[in-house]
């Protein structure tokens, strides 16, 4: 808003959240607005009911931001690193099934190709009965799925590095009996 020299006459806000900054799971956020348009926000009866929004998560936000928040997030940096090193490193050994588009250099996702003839749509309840989810790269472009049907979104920061080899090992398998079934 106006106030933070931004303009647009106090309508102007911004919805952050925790989710990027902390942890996957971590879904706290937070509004930054006018103090006008704070008070509005504030005086709905969803966040005046006297329970409160996520009580527990609120609790753990407070903590983590209490605490030495930039060590928090450099070891959380870390941690992602090598899950994003390991879980390359499994799509690479499994050759002509796998392709990373770009490594991931940040964030909680890699990008895969699929080889030809496997669609990330139909693969998926096939990978879900070996164990494994992802998100087919069709539903991150709606109206323009067709050049992402052969991709995954696959998520690095949900398990260990050490899981990661077991996960590409059953999305391989799975690949392959997508194969066969087109054969």
């Amino acid at each position: 808003g106006e106030e933070r020299g931004g303009g647009g006459g106090g309508r102007v806000l911004s919805v952050s959240s925790l989710t990027k900054i902390a942890a996957p799971g971590l879904r706290l956020g937070w509004v930054e607005a006018p103090p006008a348009l704070l008070r509005r926000i504030a005086s709905r009866g969803y966040l005046s009911s006297g329970g409160g929004v996520a009580p527990f998560v609120s609790e753990v936000a407070c903590e983590l931001l209490e605490a030495e928040q930039d060590e928090v997030v450099a070891g959380l940096a870390e941690t992602y690193r090598g899950s994003a090193r390991a879980l390359c490193a499994a799509l690479r050994a499994e050759p002509g099934l796998f392709r990373v588009e770009t490594e991931p250099l940040g964030g909680f996702f890699c990008w895969v190709r699929l080889p030809e003839g496997v669609d990330a749509t139909e693969l998926l309840p096939v990978a879900e009965r070996h164990g494994v989810l992802f998100l087919p790269g069709a539903r991150c472009a709606p109206g323009a799925a067709e050049p992402f049907r052969h991709h995954v979104r696959l998520c690095f920061a949900f398990e260990t590095e050490a899981a990661m080899g077991e996960g590409v090992r059953r999305l391989a398998a799975a690949v392959r009996e997508v194969q066969r079934r087109a054969a």
